[in-house]
C-alpha cells in the first residue's frame, strides 16, 4: 500500500500547473469580469493592444476586446445564444469571462476587428486608422495587428485552445511565428500575474514560451 501511495504521489507531482488544463473557475459573469478588468488589471491605465495608444483609465472610447472573439467562441461550441451555449457547455460562461482573453482597445478599432480573422496582409494594404498612427492593417475579412501585439494575440489564442479545448482559428504556423517575433515582455508578464491573482490561472505560454512548440500541434 505504501509503495502504491508513493507511486500515486510521484505521478501527481509530475503534473505541474503548466501541464494541467482546466480553465478558470472563479469568474462566470463576463460583465463582472469586464469591471474587474478595468479596476484590477489596468487600474493605472496602459496601452491598447492593436494600436498601442496610451490611456489613463476607463473611458467611453475604450472597450475590453476579446482576442478569441465571442462569435468564434459560439461557432466553436456550435451554439447561437448565450443561453444555448450555457446549456450545451456548462463551462461557457467561464470561457467568456476569462481575463487572459481580454485586452484594452479603442472602440472604433474593435468594431473593425470584431467579425474578422487574424491574418497577414500585403505590405501595400493601408491602415484604416492612419489618423491615430495605428499600424493595424485591415481588409474585409482579416486584420493584421502591429508587430508588438502579435505575440500577445498568439499566446491568448493558445491559452484558450489548451485550457478549454477550443480550435485554433487561423493558421497555427502564423501564430507560432508571431509568438517568436514578439516574445513576452515585462508588461505582459506583470499582466499575467495580476490575472492569476484574480482568477487562479496563468497563461503557461507567457511563463514558459518554449511550451508552444511542445504543446501546440501544427
Amino acid at each position: 500500500m505504501r509503495s502504491m501511495l508513493l507511486v500515486i504521489g510521484c505521478l501527481a507531482a509530475s503534473f505541474s500547473p503548466s501541464v494541467l488544463a482546466n480553465g478558470q473557475s472563479q469568474l462566470d459573469d463576463p460583465k463582472a469580469a469586464t469591471e474587474l478588468f478595468w479596476q484590477q488589471i489596468y487600474p493605472q491605465g496602459g496601452n491598447t493592444l492593436y494600436c498601442g495608444q496610451a490611456f489613463s483609465g476607463p473611458s467611453s472610447q475604450l472597450v475590453a476586446s476579446l482576442i478569441y472573439s465571442s462569435k468564434q467562441l459560439k461557432s466553436s461550441l456550435r451554439c447561437v445564444t448565450d443561453r444555448q451555449c450555457m446549456i450545451m457547455n456548462p463551462r461557457y460562461t467561464y470561457m467568456a469571462a476569462d481575463l487572459h482573453n481580454y485586452y484594452p482597445e479603442l472602440a472604433r478599432v474593435e468594431l473593425a476587428r470584431r467579425n474578422t480573422h487574424f491574418g497577414e496582409l500585403d505590405d501595400n494594404v493601408p491602415s484604416k486608422f492612419a489618423d491615430i498612427n495605428c499600424e493595424m492593417k485591415t481588409s474585409f475579412q482579416e486584420v493584421e495587428p502591429r508587430d508588438e501585439a502579435k505575440g500577445n494575440i498568439a499566446r491568448a489564442i493558445f491559452y484558450m485552445h489548451v485550457e478549454y479545448d477550443l480550435p485554433i482559428v487561423g493558421p497555427v504556423q502564423m501564430y507560432k511565428k508571431w509568438h517568436e517575433l514578439d516574445p513576452p515582455d515585462a508588461e505582459e508578464r506583470a499582466r499575467n500575474d495580476r490575472i492569476a491573482n484574480l482568477q487562479g490561472t496563468r497563461n503557461r505560454f507567457i511563463d514558459n514560451p518554449s511550451l508552444v512548440n511542445e504543446q501546440i500541434s501544427d
